[in-house]
């Protein structure tokens, strides 16, 4: 059988596509899988605010190379998968999750708290936009772009003190090294799906949505998708900051999840705990949690800006 999986071309695209490639080598060996690359849009226009660029910034070229038969499977870090997919389209959830934690990358080795006022923080996301401002208002939150290693050399030069990225992004990049703080996920939320794999093919293929089901992790499945169902239950275009993370602890999944205006000054958080066999009804519950404790108002006012 032979498989053509498509991928993006920076570093860690291809690093989290190899991880996939051989897990499936590995668990059938029959198959002849051959990586081809495309650049998305994200990738063309690297230094383009991400929110002007609108959603699936990132898998728009991948998506219409499935649709049009010329690849069989595209693999996704999850978080750039929006929760609606292309008519003809199914994801599956694949390999366990890779630490889904936020991290501080300070080119003078300092923790947030120990970081002089009017410091730069470098991102380009509205949900760690808004949760670095609600912790330290007086620091100075600017937009950075490019692939993980142009924002880690940018956060060591002149114009950043330092720089927001993925722990899982650098863990799979070996760059794990850099990483001066670790921040606690029920306090620096991370977006949905973060440190996830996911791969998308096309609906009809059932063999090859079978065999990747063999790939997944039960709790890493039900944590994103009890993620996903929050973002989809809310709404909100890709400039809401909006956050989510689900742990399995047991038989138990823990929901936490937030929304804020996007300078950040208003933030709603909650948290529930529901059974971990029930992770869309997990997800839902957080939301509509959210929504009872003003969410709403939040998602309105950006919706108008």
């Amino acid at each position: 059988m032979r498989v053509v999986v498509v991928t993006r071309g920076s570093q860690l695209a291809l690093r989290q596509t190899e991880e996939v490639v051989a897990r499936l080598k590995a668990l059938e060996g029959s198959l002849s899988l051959e990586v081809v690359e495309i650049k998305s849009t994200g990738d063309a226009a690297p230094e383009a605010p991400l929110a002007g660029l609108g959603k699936g910034v990132f898998i728009k070229e991948l998506e219409a190379a499935l649709l049009q038969g010329r690849i069989d499977m595209a693999v996704h870090s999850l978080k750039d998968l929006p929760v609606e997919l292309p008519e003809g389209l199914f994801v599956v959830m694949v390999c366990q999750r890779q630490d889904p934690r936020d991290t501080l990358v300070s080119k003078d080795g300092c923790t947030l708290d120990e970081m002089p006022p009017g410091a730069v923080i470098g991102t380009s996301s509205p949900r760690r936009t808004a949760q670095l401002r609600s912790m330290r208002s007086d620091l100075r939150v600017e937009p950075i772009r490019g692939n993980v290693e142009t924002r880690l050399r940018k956060a060591l030069g002149p114009d950043y003190d330092g720089v927001v990225l993925a722990a899982a992004g650098l863990a799979r990049l070996g760059l794990e090294g850099h990483i001066t703080q670790y921040f606690d996920p029920f306090e620096m939320i991370p977006e949905p799906g973060q440190g996830a794999l996911a791969v998308e093919v096309r609906s009809g293929e059932r063999g090859l949505r079978e065999l990747l089901s063999r790939l997944a992790d039960p709790p890493t499945r039900m944590a994103v998708i009890a993620e996903r169902a929050f973002v989809e239950q809310l709404g909100g275009g890709c400039r809401v900051p909006m956050a989510a993370y689900g742990l399995v602890v047991g038989d138990t999944l823990r929901r936490v999840g937030m929304v804020a205006s996007e300078d950040g000054a208003q933030i709603v958080r909650a948290q529930v705990e529901l059974d971990r066999e029930e992770p869309v009804i997990a997800g839902y519950a957080l939301a509509e949690r959210m929504l009872s404790l003003g969410a709403a108002e939040l998602l309105k006012e950006v919706d108008r800006d």
